[in-house]
């Protein structure tokens, strides 16, 4: 039988090589895992933020796009890669607070699979109706979908998404009749308000700004807490009256759960220091998108919240995806 000190001997000289990773990490590339396709906005924003996460590791950072699933394609590679903190998932709202309460079958759940590192950035979402629509204000919006046979029709990106369930928000707190026209994505719903197929839409600042100053949409109001920098003259709808229906679209990183604390730390500060970055944060700020970095506690209390906010929606609105 080994005595009691032979035991503590035994044990530390086991728990060396776990604590020599964690002390050295990271040993080599780390990589961010996106559940979207190159080109997109959370492609983009995991890729501005990898050359200056590099230069604070001092190793590469990539970027691997894994589409599809709703995020769960992106997020069971990470699930099952070593928890060592070399492979990350980088998530929308949609991966961390909606899609598990949406999704029939849901591979992954995001507060017991995953160890939180930050939040990343937020972007807020518009309310926009076609540049020649007779409606020039929420007040328009609202009389015209208690007054017209059959109500207003209202795009979104997809069963689900923040801009079905802004839609849904709107609806009960707003009043009138609201019908969902649901896209695979925002170009192609984008594209049917501009033509004027569909009444309204609400999408994120990002991709409406342009359109906004081409004068191919018209915003009548923010869907967040205070008013976006890049449309200064469009009220929240708060302002207007309609409260409660505000949303950002949030970016966060995570890693498996039971990755070394060490390790998270590092990846922490990584993230942090890119998102301060002053070239990271102008880019992001001229592009509608706001940094809100935060401690690993505080991303997953967030999330939690976040969860909670969403799922008595989802199950009122019957949305659900098989």
């Amino acid at each position: 039988m080994l005595s009691r000190r032979a035991l503590i001997t035994t044990f530390t000289l086991a728990a060396l090589p776990g604590l020599a990773l964690a002390q050295a990490f990271p040993q080599h590339t780390v990589t961010l895992v996106v559940p979207f396709a190159a080109g997109g906005l959370t492609d983009q924003i995991s890729r501005a933020m990898a050359q200056k996460m590099s230069e604070t590791l001092g190793q590469p950072v990539i970027v691997d796009n894994k589409p599809g699933g709703g995020g769960q394609i992106a997020a069971n590679i990470v699930k099952q890669a070593p928890a060592d903190g070399h492979t990350v998932f980088v998530g929308a709202t949609e991966m961390f607070a909606i899609n598990q309460n949406l999704f029939r079958k849901f591979s992954y759940d995001p507060l017991k699979d995953f160890t939180p590192i930050t939040s990343l950035v937020a972007t807020p979402m518009v309310l926009v109706v076609p540049a020649n629509s007779p409606v020039n204000s929420v007040q328009d919006v609202v009389q015209l979908a208690k007054t017209r046979k059959g109500g207003l029709n209202f795009a979104s990106q997809g069963v689900g998404s923040i801009g079905h369930l802004l839609g849904e928000l709107f609806r009960g707190q707003a009043g009138g009749e609201y019908n969902h026209v649901a896209y695979k994505g925002s170009a192609p719903a984008l594209q049917d308000v501009m033509a004027g197929q569909v009444d309204m839409m609400f999408d994120v600042v990002l991709t409406t700004g342009p359109l906004i100053a081409g004068k191919k949409l018209k915003p009548l109001a923010v869907a967040a807490a205070k008013r976006s920098p890049q449309l200064p003259d469009v009220p929240t709808l708060s302002e207007l009256g309609v409260k409660g229906v505000d949303a950002d679209v949030w970016f966060g990183a995570a890693a498996k759960a039971g990755t070394p604390a060490p390790a998270i730390a590092k990846l922490n500060e990584a993230f942090v220091k890119a998102l301060n970055d002053p070239e990271v944060f102008k880019r992001f700020s001229d592009q509608g998108m706001q940094a809100f970095p935060s401690t690993p506690a505080q991303f997953g209390s967030f999330m939690q919240s976040e969860a909670g906010r969403w799922a008595p929606l989802i199950k009122a609105s019957g949305a659900s995806v098989d």
